[in-house]
Parts: C-alpha cells; sequence; structure tokens
C-alpha cells in the first residue's frame, strides 16, 4: 500500500520539482529591463554615469546579464556590434514617461530631434504614432528600431 502512495506521489513531485527549476532559471536569467540607478549605473558603450532618466536604455543578453546605457545612439551601437543571437531585449525609456520601458522593436524614434540628450539627439518614444506625434514639439525624422540602427552611426556618437 505504501508503495502505491509513494509511487503515485513521484510525478506530482517530478512536476513541482520543474516548476522550481523553471522559475529560478526564470529568476536568474530574466529577458525584462531593471531599473537603472542615475548617478551609480555607468553607460556600457560609452562609460559615462546615467544621469537622466529620459534617455536610459537597456540591452539584456541571453545570458541575462543587463547592460545599461546613457542614451539610444549608445545604444544603438552596443546593438550593432553585437554578436547575432546574443541579445534577448533591448529596451528603451519612453521620452514622454521617463523610468518607463518599451521593447525597442515596438518603439518609435525621432532621429535628430532639437532634443541634445547626453550623446545625441535620438528621442524613444511607447510607439511609431507617439513618435510622429511629438515630432511636432521636437523636430527630427520619425523612424522605427530597424531604420535607426540603419541611420545612426558610430559618428554620431563619437564624443565618447
Amino acid at each position: 500500500m505504501m508503495r502505491r502512495a509513494i509511487g503515485r506521489g513521484r510525478p506530482a513531485l517530478a512536476r513541482a520539482l520543474a516548476c522550481a527549476v523553471v522559475l529560478a532559471a526564470e529568476a536568474c536569467g530574466g529577458t525584462g529591463p531593471r531599473p537603472v540607478v542615475l548617478g551609480e549605473d555607468s553607460c556600457s558603450h560609452c562609460r559615462m554615469e546615467v544621469s537622466d532618466a529620459r534617455f536610459a536604455t537597456e540591452a539584456v543578453t541571453r545570458t541575462g546579464r543587463v547592460n545599461v546605457f546613457d542614451s539610444i545612439d549608445c545604444l544603438a551601437n552596443y546593438v550593432r556590434g553585437a554578436e547575432p543571437g546574443s541579445l534577448a531585449t533591448v529596451w528603451v525609456t519612453d521620452f514622454d514617461r521617463p523610468g518607463t520601458f518599451v521593447d525597442a522593436a515596438r518603439a518609435g524614434f525621432l532621429v535628430g530631434s532639437s532634443v541634445q540628450g547626453p550623446m545625441g539627439s535620438t528621442l524613444a518614444f511607447a510607439s511609431p504614432t507617439a513618435a510622429r506625434a511629438a515630432q511636432a514639439r521636437f523636430g527630427g525624422t520619425p523612424k522605427d528600431w530597424g531604420a535607426l540602427l540603419d541611420a545612426t552611426t558610430e559618428h554620431a556618437s563619437g564624443a565618447h
């Protein structure tokens, strides 16, 4: 009788252990952004201190390492130089809501805006529609993430 009870409990125990392993892996190697600590975090590309929440960005590697950047231009240069497949997610801050991260692939951008950031004049917004709406306020050329990667160059942030 005891054997049957133990035997029946093993699949449940195995499922519980599998769930625990999955949860632990997600906690250690998550792909979401983490809060940026202004004045303490430094840019993974140019090494400047991150001091303006409106421009903070992050790239999370497949291993869960979070790389913080002080500008979209630094982030774009980093992404361009990253090994293919090494990045899990890329995050930008919605200029209209500092501290709010948006997946770069879903964001809208203004390249060459009238706002000077730490390393350039590229702004990110929650969506391409929001970027086009902000164009009247800040100028610049609306772009999506792919076009932004093609448009920005190391020269754009050559002040490192």
